[in-house]
């Protein structure tokens, strides 16, 4: 049983991997309303202006097929995905939400959203930290290597 009626998460989810979707799983078994900021095109390659390998991140319509495709095959169907142009997203305006699912990388922006949520009258969210999910090398998951494989098999 959920914890929260509603949670909201953000991210690029550039090329769905097994780390985008431990933070999905956490999310699905957080919350029974799912908000996901997807990061548009301009904002997410901004994000990552010293990523040599930016032109191989997947378009804006292709992440959020991908994270509809996932959510759906496992059964989640009360969701909602949400174009976002900056750090906080929609996370400021959800009134309704309870609780956000982030990364270790991304809890710093959880503790400024708690921080200014208030300022409009909101109550703070319950914060799940979900960890890294690391390879068999013991590296990382990240949508940047994937990129990186992916223009390694091209100059091949």
């Amino acid at each position: 049983m959920p914890w929260v009626d509603e949670v909201i998460m953000g991210g690029t989810f550039d090329h769905l991997h097994k780390g985008h979707k431990a933070l999905l799983e956490a999310a699905i078994s957080f919350g029974k309303l799912i908000r996901i900021g997807l990061t548009n095109d301009e904002f997410a390659k901004s994000l990552r202006r010293s990523d040599p390998n930016l032109e191989l991140m997947q378009s804006f319509e292709v992440r959020k097929k991908e994270l509809e495709k996932y959510l759906e095959k496992r059964g989640c169907s009360d969701y909602e995905i949400i174009e976002i142009d900056h750090r906080y997203g929609f996370a400021l305006n959800a009134e309704a939400a309870e609780g956000i699912v982030v990364t270790e990388e991304t809890y710093p922006t959880a503790v400024d959203i708690n921080k200014l949520r208030p300022l409009s009258g909101m109550d703070q969210l319950l914060i799940m930290v979900i960890p890294f999910v690391y390879d068999e090398q013991g590296i990382i998951i990240s949508s940047r290597r994937i990129r990186q494989q992916l223009a390694e098999i091209d100059e091949n």
